[in-house]
C-alpha cells in the first residue's frame, strides 16, 4: 500500500512521541534503539515535507497556461562531425543517413536503426553519447518530462559549416521537427479548450480529448487510452472495426396499427386539400385535441381494429424543428404538427400596391429636403384597460415574463369589463436617413396619454398634441410631412381632418405641409406602428386600477357601463363636477404609466411623454379657422356644410391638391394672403403612375415635378369599368355608385366626400365590394 505524505508524516509524529518515554533512556539498549527510532522519524518527516514539497510544485504546474517544458526552450542540438571508420553498431543507422538528403531528419528508433534492442538505458546512453557516421549530422534532443524517454531526432548536414550556419541549421531543425514532437500539457490548458468547446456544441468527453490531442500535439497520458485508440482508428477511416449490433433487435412488430394510421392519413389528405384551397391558411384547427383526432379516427376503422395510445400517434407527427435531437424520437409518419394561431393575418386592398408606392414618394421627398422638412408619423395605441376602485384589470400586455421578487406572485383580474381606459397617442418625428432604402424608424418618440371618456381621439386633438410637440422641437422646418393610418380621426379626407391641418399651416406659418395615409387595413405599413411593441413592454404584466371618486359621484358611476353613459351623467349633472372627479380620480395611474413610459428608449433615444391637452388649447388652435372663414360654424365640419362657406372653398381651391391618400397645403404666391416663402417652394408630391408594363410604378425620380393625377389607382379604375358596364344591382348600392362616379369625376382634384356621415374611406370599400360581386369578377 503506498504511503503518502500525510501518512509519513503521522508515522513519524508517532515515533517521536515514543522518544519522550522515559524508558528510551532507561538501558543501554534502549539508548541505543532511540538513535535508529530518531533516525527513521527523521526520515519519514524529511520524506513528508518533500512529498508536500513536489505536490505544491506539481499543483502549480497543472495550474499554468503553458507546458511544463518546451520545445523551444528545453530541446538541445549536439553535432557530430564525420568519421572515416563506422563501427559496426552504427553501420544500419550510418547507411539510413547516407541515403537521406542534407536538411533531412529521422526519429530514432531502437528497433530500425540499432543492432538488436538496448537491454538499459545505460547502454543507449552510451550508444548516442558515442555516436558518429561517415557524414556529418545533428542530433535533436527533447524530453517533455515525467516518465516518457527522450525523442532524439537525426538530421544530415553539410560539412565544413560556419559558426553562423551552424546555428541557422539548428534553428532551421528545430521548427521543421517541431509538429513531430508531442509537449506535455497541462490540465488548464485542457480545461480552457474544453470550455470552449462546450460553448459551441455538446460532445462526449473522449471526443473532445481526442481532438486536443490531435490539434495540440499533446503527449500526456489520457484517461481512457482503449477509448482513444478507438478513435483514432476511426478518424482514419477503419469503421468496419465497430459491428452494427441492431440488425439482433428486431423489435415488436409494427403492423399491429397500420389500419388506423391508414384511415387517420385519410383523414389528414381531405383536411389538406381544403387548406390548399385557402392557399394554406387555416383559421381553425381541425382536431381539439389527440384524443379527439384518435377518437375520430377510430370511429371509422372496422369493429375490433387495434387503436394505439395517445403518446404513440403523437410519435408519429412531424417535428417542429428537424435539426434538433428530439426529432429523432418522431417518424413523421404523420404530417401534422402541433402550432400556435399567427394573429398576422392582414386584409388586402386594391390600393395597396399604390399606397406603398406613395409612402416611398413621401420618403424621398423627405430625403430631397431633408434640411428644410420635418416628417412625423401618427398613430394611437390600443386603449389601456383600468380598472375600478378595488379591481385592478390587467393591460392584457402579457407576450414575456417580467422580472419580480420570489416572494411575489403577479396577479389580476380575469376578465376585460372596463368602462375607462386610456388612449396613448404616439407621435415618431423621423431622423431622416440620407437614403430612402435606410430606416426610418429613428429619432424621437413624443406620447400622450387621453382619457378615453372626456379626452376622446378627434383630428383637433391630435393637431394640438402635434402643435405642442413642435413648439418644443429646437429646430422647426418649413415643410411638415405628416403620415398617418385612415381612422376617423386620421382621415385626410374628411373636412375635419382638412380643417385641423389647416391650423397647424396658419400655427406655424408652414411653407408646405403633406398629410399621407395608408391603404385600408394596412396601418402595419406606419413606421409609428413599430414604436408600439416597445410602449408594450411598459405595460406587460401590469394591472392597474383608478382611485376611488366621492361617495355620490361613484355610487352615480355603479350603474354607468359605458363610456357613453358616463358622459350623458356629466351632462345631466353639470353641477355635481363629475368630469372632473374623474380626471382626478386617473392621475395615479396616468402617472404610474408616464413613469413606465420614460423609462423606455428608441435607439437610445428615451421617450418623452407630454401632459394631456385641454379643451381650451384645442380652442386656442381653432382661432385661425375663425379667422379665415368666419362664417362657417364649427359645430357642423361635415362636407354637406362646408361646401356651403365659399371663403372655405376659394382658400382650398388656391393653397389645397386633395386626392384619395395624400392631402397638401402650400403658399400661394398672393403677399396678402400668405407671408413668402423662406426657400423656393417645391413641387407638390407626384401621384404613382404606371410605368409600361402596367404593373409597377415609375421611381419617384421619374415623376418628380410633373403634375400627375391618380388615374391609376386601381379603385378608380375599377369604379370607371363599372361607369361603362352597368350590371343590376340593388337600390342601396346604385345610389352609393352613382354619387361615387360623381365624386371622381373631378379626376382626383377634390375629395370623395359628398355624403355626410358616410366617409369616403367606407363608401370605397363597399364600391368595390359590389364590384368584386359582379358577374365575370369572381
Amino acid at each position: 500500500m503506498p504511503l503518502d505524505a500525510g501518512c509519513l508524516k503521522s508515522h513519524a509524529e508517532t515515533l517521536y512521541s515514543v522518544l519522550l518515554k522515559p524508558v528510551t533512556s532507561s538501558t543501554a539498549a534502549w539508548r541505543k534503539g532511540s538513535k535508529e527510532i530518531q533516525g527513521l522519524a527523521d526520515c519519514l518527516d524529511s520524506y513528508s515535507k518533500y512529498l508536500e514539497t513536489k505536490n505544491e510544485e506539481m499543483q502549480k504546474t497543472h495550474a499554468e497556461n503553458h507546458p511544463a517544458r518546451t520545445i523551444a526552450e528545453d530541446a538541445t542540438i549536439e553535432h557530430r562531425k564525420p568519421t572515416a571508420i563506422v563501427k559496426q553498431q552504427y553501420l544500419l543507422l550510418d547507411a539510413v543517413m547516407k541515403g537521406k538528403e542534407v536538411g533531412d531528419f529521422l526519429f530514432f528508433n531502437e528497433k530500425e536503426h540499432a543492432p538488436e534492442p538496448f537491454i538499459d538505458s545505460k547502454q543507449k546512453y552510451r550508444f548516442l553519447k558515442n555516436l558518429q557516421l561517415s557524414v556529418p549530422v545533428d542530433i535533436l534532443k527533447f524530453c517533455p518530462g515525467g516518465s516518457t524517454i527522450a525523442s532524439f531526432i537525426i538530421s544530415k548536414t553539410s560539412e565544413n559549416r560556419t559558426e553562423s550556419q551552424i546555428l541557422v541549421q539548428g534553428a532551421r531543425l528545430l521548427q521543421t521537427a517541431r509538429s513531430e514532437m508531442q509537449e506535455y500539457h497541462t490540465r488548464e490548458m485542457k480545461k480552457g479548450f474544453k470550455e470552449k468547446i462546450n460553448n459551441i456544441t455538446t460532445l462526449s468527453p473522449s471526443v473532445v480529448e481526442y481532438i486536443y490531442k490531435e490539434l495540440a500535439f499533446d503527449g500526456s497520458q489520457t484517461t481512457n487510452p482503449i477509448m482513444q485508440e478507438r478513435l483514432r482508428l476511426i478518424s482514419l477511416g477503419h469503421t468496419d472495426l465497430i459491428a452494427d449490433l441492431r440488425h439482433t433487435n428486431p423489435g415488436r412488430p409494427n403492423t399491429k396499427f397500420d389500419v388506423f394510421f391508414e384511415k387517420l392519413q385519410d383523414a389528414l389528405e381531405d383536411i389538406t386539400a381544403a387548406d390548399d384551397r385557402r392557399h394554406g391558411n387555416a383559421h381553425l384547427s381541425e382536431f381539439i385535441s389527440v384524443s379527439d383526432m384518435i377518437q375520430r379516427a377510430a370511429s371509422t376503422c372496422p369493429p375490433g381494429t387495434p387503436v394505439p395510445s395517445a403518446s404513440l400517434v403523437k410519435l408519429q407527427f412531424a417535428p417542429r424543428n428537424p435539426y434538433c435531437q428530439g426529432a429523432l424520437n418522431f417518424t413523421s409518419r404523420l404530417n401534422v404538427q402541433f402550432k400556435i394561431q399567427r394573429r398576422q393575418l392582414r386584409t388586402t386592398h386594391p390600393d395597396s400596391h399604390f399606397c406603398n408606392a406613395q409612402l416611398k414618394y413621401l420618403k424621398s421627398f423627405a430625403v430631397e429636403e431633408a434640411e428644410q422638412c420635418m416628417m412625423v408619423c401618427c398613430d394611437d395605441k390600443a386603449k389601456v384597460p383600468i380598472g375600478d376602485p378595488g379591481t385592478a384589470v390587467s393591460t392584457g400586455v402579457r407576450g414575456k415574463k417580467s422580472i419580480v421578487p420570489t416572494s411575489s406572485t403577479l396577479v389580476a383580474l380575469d376578465h376585460d369589463m372596463t368602462r375607462c381606459s386610456l388612449t396613448p397617442s404616439v407621435v415618431l418625428q423621423c431622423q431622416v436617413p440620407k437614403s430612402v432604402d435606410k430606416s426610418f424608424v429613428r429619432g424621437k418618440v413624443f406620447t400622450v396619454l387621453n382619457d378615453s371618456v372626456f379626452q376622446p381621439a378627434s383630428p383637433f386633438r391630435h393637431a394640438a398634441f402635434l402643435s405642442k410637440m413642435m413648439q418644443n422641437s429646437e429646430n422647426l422646418k418649413p415643410i411638415l410631412l405628416k403620415f398617418t393610418d385612415g381612422g376617423v380621426d386620421q382621415r385626410n379626407t374628411l373636412e375635419a381632418v382638412k380643417l385641423a391641418n389647416v391650423c397647424l399651416f396658419k400655427e406655424f406659418n408652414l411653407d408646405l405641409l403633406i398629410h399621407a395615409r395608408c391603404a385600408p387595413g394596412h396601418s402595419y405599413t406606419n413606421p409609428a406602428e413599430r414604436v408600439m411593441s416597445i410602449l408594450n413592454l411598459g405595460l406587460q404584466n401590469v394591472s392597474l386600477e383608478r382611485t376611488p371618486c366621492e361617495k355620490k359621484i361613484e355610487d352615480g358611476l355603479k350603474n354607468k357601463n359605458s363610456m357613453a353613459e358616463i358622459r350623458t351623467f356629466h351632462e345631466e349633472n353639470p353641477n355635481l363636477g363629475v368630469r372632473k372627479a374623474w380626471t382626478e380620480s386617473l392621475e395615479e395611474v396616468k402617472r404610474t404609466i408616464q413613469n413606465r413610459f420614460i423609462r423606455l428608449k428608441l435607439k437610445d433615444e428615451p421617450i418623452q411623454v407630454l401632459d394631456p391637452l385641454s379643451d381650451e388649447d384645442i380652442e386656442v388652435l381653432k382661432r385661425h379657422l375663425k379667422e379665415l372663414f368666419p362664417e362657417m360654424d364649427l359645430t357642423k365640419l361635415q362636407k354637406t356644410h362646408t361646401k356651403k362657406v365659399k371663403s372655405y372653398q376659394a382658400w382650398m381651391d388656391r393653397h389645397c391638391k386633395c386626392t384619395q391618400y395624400v392631402f397638401q397645403i402650400k403658399k400661394c404666391e398672393d403677399v396678402a394672403c400668405c407671408i413668402p416663402p423662406k426657400s423656393p417652394l417645391p413641387s407638390w408630391l407626384p401621384d404613382p403612375q404606371l410605368d409600361a408594363t402596367g404593373d409597377h410604378y415609375l421611381p419617384y425620380s421619374e415623376v418628380r415635378g410633373q403634375e400627375t393625377t391618380e388615374k391609376d389607382r386601381p379603385t378608380l379604375k375599377l369604379l370607371k369599368e363599372k361607369k361603362k358596364k352597368p350590371v343590376p344591382i340593388d337600390s342601396t348600392e346604385n345610389t352609393l355608385v352613382n354619387t361615387a362616379n360623381q365624386e371622381e369625376s373631378t379626376d382626383g382634384q377634390e375629395c370623395s366626400t359628398n355624403m355626410q356621415g358616410k366617409t369616403s374611406e367606407n363608401l370605397n370599400q363597399h364600391q368595390v365590394s359590389v364590384l368584386y360581386r359582379m358577374p365575370g369578377r369572381l
